[in-house]
């Protein structure tokens, strides 16, 4: 992944702490903003934000491991594909969780690093969804 490593570090530093208040806040809007996701799960969200911190954190920490990123983001995405997430929803994460940034870091977020996230969710993205089953239906 071609990304700047040090500038989505510093800016993941500037919007999260230890505890999981990003990706809370991050699934406080794409509930809001896209409703139909929330049946995707549990009612207790504080586990699978957990998860998802740790999920961003192990991706910047092997940034420079392709077969790592390859294998483990491919295994996610089969999952993520039983689970009944689509494609289209990559693109709600995306857009949601830069939003999310972008506000917490208040006046000290950039354009680069929004430049920067949109690069590395579309990455991370691309290569979930390359371990998508193959459609036969005609339909995608």
């Amino acid at each position: 992944m071609n990304v700047d490593k040090v500038l989505l570090e510093r800016s993941l530093m500037l919007v999260a702490d230890d505890d999981v208040g990003l990706t809370t806040d991050f699934y406080d809007r794409l509930f809001a903003e896209h409703p139909s996701a929330r049946a995707l799960f549990s009612s207790d969200i504080r586990p699978q934000a957990r998860m998802l911190q740790d999920a961003i954190v192990a991706v910047l920490d092997h940034l420079e491991d392709p077969t790592w990123l390859r294998a483990s983001l491919g295994a996610l995405g089969q999952r993520h594909a039983s689970w009944g997430v689509t494609p289209e929803m990559y693109n709600w994460v995306a857009s949601t969780m830069i939003a999310t940034m972008a506000e917490r870091g208040g006046a000290e977020w950039t354009d680069a690093m929004t430049d920067a996230w949109s690069e590395a969710l579309g990455a991370v993205a691309g290569m979930m969804l390359e371990a998508y089953p193959v459609r036969t239906d005609g339909l995608g």
